[in-house]
């Protein structure tokens, strides 16, 4: 482990503990040093001490201190979540974190190293950097850049994190982020229009839906109290009919009993007639005899 001098170029050992890594990382570290000082930063410590935390690498250009953070092997994403919000709080501006390529680096500020041991310290960024899309919103970017490249933009805050949208982040140009901030500020205004339309277009709604009800509740009452006329209509017509019928029972008794009383009539008369032809018979015989 002593005589350990790192891995060959185009290995790319992700084993952690490993010693041959963590001569890489060292290395690394230095590069780091040299890259921040020649592109202008004041000050680049390797592992020095902040708020009772030690970075791989610190550094300070005027008001601005920053700190860097390198893993040859994949991150834990909580543990490096409750890093970076414990520098930010010990007093860093900035916090980036320099890991192997994954998924990782689109949930941290972090950017994805494709070999941690090339030729010539060519060290290529594949991960974490945007890029600005045709419709000025930023996307991962498809190609790799060098990582000098970013450290000289990065020191001259021409190169700032960002987030993309509510969970993914990464690194662009103040630029593109410019761009994407006013194609955002143009979407949320437009939603924010469409928003107030939906809201109009729903009080009209439910201002019909109120009259429509009220509409309803009115033709609904004046159908209760036609149903109530109807009813009272219709007892009215059962009793007329009731009454019709009693009139009609008594007329029908009346009838029966005018029948009667003419039948009654007829044989009295009969019987008169036939008692008048007997007396006016006894009477002629009488004459007869004498």
């Amino acid at each position: 482990m002593a005589d350990s001098r790192g891995h060959a170029p185009g290995e790319r050992c992700r084993e952690p503990g490993c010693p041959d890594c963590r001569w890489d990382t060292q290395r690394f570290k230095f590069w780091l040093r040299a890259r921040l000082l020649s592109a202008g930063a004041d000050e680049a410590q390797v592992d020095v001490a902040i708020g009772g935390l030690t970075p791989d690498l610190l550094w300070r250009i005027g008001d601005r201190v920053c700190a860097i953070e390198v893993h040859s092997a994949a991150p834990e994403l909580a543990r490096a979540r409750q890093q970076t919000a414990a520098l930010k709080s010990g007093g860093c501006n900035e916090v980036l974190w320099i890991t192997p390529p994954g998924f990782w680096t689109a949930q941290l500020p972090a950017l994805g190293i494709d070999d941690f041991a090339p030729a010539a310290c060519d060290y290529k960024v594949l991960g974490g950097m945007l890029s600005g899309g045709p419709g000025g919103v930023v996307s991962p970017s498809q190609s790799a850049c060098e990582l000098r490249e970013f450290i000289t933009g990065w020191v001259a805050e021409e190169l700032a994190y960002g987030f993309r949208d509510e969970h993914m982040g990464g690194w662009a140009t103040v630029t593109d982020w410019e761009r994407h901030t006013r194609t955002q500020a143009a979407v949320i205004a437009r939603q924010r229009q469409e928003l107030q339309n939906q809201r109009t277009a729903l009080a009209l709604a439910r201002k019909a839906t109120r009259d429509k009800t009220k509409q309803l509740v009115r033709l609904t009452q004046r159908l209760e109290r036609t149903e109530a006329g109807s009813q009272q209509q219709a007892d009215d017509l059962a009793q007329a009919r009731r009454r019709i019928a009693d009139h009609s029972r008594v007329d029908a008794t009346l009838r029966i009993t005018v029948a009667g009383q003419k039948a009654a009539i007829m044989h009295w008369q009969l019987i008169s007639w036939f008692a008048l032809l007997i007396i006016v018979t006894f009477i002629a015989a009488g004459m007869l005899m004498i």
